[in-house]
């Protein structure tokens, strides 16, 4: 009973019909020497991932074919009106369309081996479509990284059929994106498509491609919040070093901590892009300006502390002195700091005390002799204290035979109160070293200061304007 059921149904009788001496191998045209004509269409579906470091550009389409075969036709009257079967691929005769720039892993990109249902008319119009993931090569430029915008080719061509055999041809201007799904990565920006007629030394006809090319530009933002941000913020970091103190002890130690940092975010640069030495992207060059610039700081901070620490006993070069005092200083501003003032005022002080001690040596008030006498006492002597003590001792043993007591005294305190100025005098000059030394230091941070801005400021704009539109 259900065989019989299968003899009277239309469409188990349309299939015998077609298929009774039909074989899938013929190439399905009247006249040999003509060429059948394939209509390929993509429907660009999803970019699953573009891997910029091993250059895979991985996609979702859905591929379309169309062809006529004139060889499996029929008349819908004679089968209940049926002008259109779904049939299984493996059937009837298809194009051998592969992708040529495929490099998936054990596949050769032979579209014709999808095994989903072809849609064939009474007229003997066939249409295949298939969704499926494919692999592509896809060679990045990597010179404006992360700026970047890269043009990938899908090649789609019959691998044995020559142009006088199959004449491939689009059926539109483009792919198809009605159904496309965002990429939080790359934006989509076109997806175009061209014809080729290409030569191969094989074979005296030329085989016929249909390429499409799917342009994309890469989306920035993460690579702004987790790459170039953290080394701009590290640079400005670099900048503000030279506003701490040198006795803070802390400049070096944040210097190369911001290098490390550095270095941190280049190895995590070099993670996202190819192992290429064709080019030096974008961000690579900024990064290495930036790691330089921050290595000459460390270097700038190492001499000016080196400046600020300096021995006072050591004379300050003249032509070192010209350049801060007269040149730098003046030019940034960076006037003599308080203590400095200070010291000067304490030192005309002292010169005019000394002056008046020179000159009126018995002047000196009986109830202070005392006080004045015990000052010497309370000061550590310096290296020229002990010549004026016994230059004063060989005066007093000189004088004895015609001094009075009251006059040995007094001479003893006129050498005393000149001790206290020569020592005065000499902390005075040392103090007046150190301060200068500190001065020069404060003006070689002001100056660098200005450079490294400038400088990172200068190369962070060039770079800027460097970034395609």
């Amino acid at each position: 009973m259900p065989q019989g059921s299968h003899r009277t149904d239309y469409e188990h009788k349309l299939m015998k019909d077609l298929f009774q001496d039909y074989s899938k191998e013929a190439r399905p045209v009247m006249n040999k020497s003509e060429a059948i004509a394939v209509k390929f269409d993509l429907a660009y579906s999803q970019l699953i991932y573009l891997d910029s470091k091993n250059q895979i550009l991985s996609s979702k389409v859905w591929l379309r074919q169309m062809w006529t075969n004139p060889f499996l036709k029929w008349d819908p009257d004679k089968y209940g009106g049926i002008d259109t079967i779904n049939i299984d691929p493996k059937l009837i005769w298809k194009p051998d369309i592969i992708l040529y720039n495929n490099i998936g892993f054990g596949e050769t990109g032979a579209i014709y081996n999808f095994d989903t249902k072809a849609m064939l008319n009474h007229t003997g119009y066939t249409e295949w479509f298939a969704p499926t993931e494919i692999h592509s090569i896809c060679k990045i430029d990597i010179t404006y990284f992360p700026f970047d915008e890269q043009k990938c080719p899908l090649l789609f061509g019959s691998w044995t059929y020559t142009g006088n055999k199959l004449n491939l041809t689009n059926s539109r201007e483009a792919a198809d994106l009605s159904k496309y799904t965002t990429s939080g990565e790359w934006e989509l920006l076109a997806a175009t498509l061209e014809r080729h007629e290409v030569f191969y030394s094989c074979c005296p006809h030329p085989f016929i491609d249909v390429t499409y090319y799917i342009h994309v530009k890469r989306r920035v933002l993460f690579y702004m919040m987790n790459l170039i941000v953290p080394c701009i913020v590290l640079t400005i970091l670099t900048v503000f070093s030279f506003y701490l103190p040198p006795e803070s002890g802390e400049r070096i130690g944040l210097v190369i901590t911001i290098l490390l940092g550095l270095t941190v975010f280049m190895m995590v640069f070099t993670d996202n892009v190819p192992r290429t030495s064709e080019v030096t992207p974008l961000i690579g060059k900024y990064s290495v300006t930036v790691l330089i610039q921050v290595t000459v700081a460390l270097l700038v901070t190492c001499a000016i502390l080196r400046v600020y620490h300096r021995d006072p006993e050591m004379k300050m070069p003249s032509w070192f002195r010209k350049l801060v005092f007269d040149i730098l200083g003046p030019m940034l501003l960076a006037l003599p700091s308080e203590e400095r003032a200070k010291l000067e005022k304490d030192a005309k002080n002292r010169n005019f005390y000394a002056t008046k001690v020179q000159r009126a040596p018995y002047e000196v008030h009986q109830s202070q002799k005392h006080l004045i006498a015990s000052m010497p006492k309370l000061i550590s002597p310096k290296k020229g204290d002990g010549e004026m003590n016994s230059k004063c001792f060989q005066a007093s043993m000189g004088s004895n035979l015609s001094l009075t007591p009251a006059d040995e005294r007094m001479d003893e305190i006129v050498c005393g109160m000149r001790s206290i100025v020569a020592h005065l005098k000499d902390t005075q000059e040392s103090d007046e070293k150190v301060n200068d030394w500190h001065h020069a230091a404060a003006v070689l941070d002001i100056a660098f200061f200005w450079i490294t801005a400038i400088t990172i400021l200068g190369s962070t704009l060039a770079f800027y304007f460097m970034i395609p539109n």
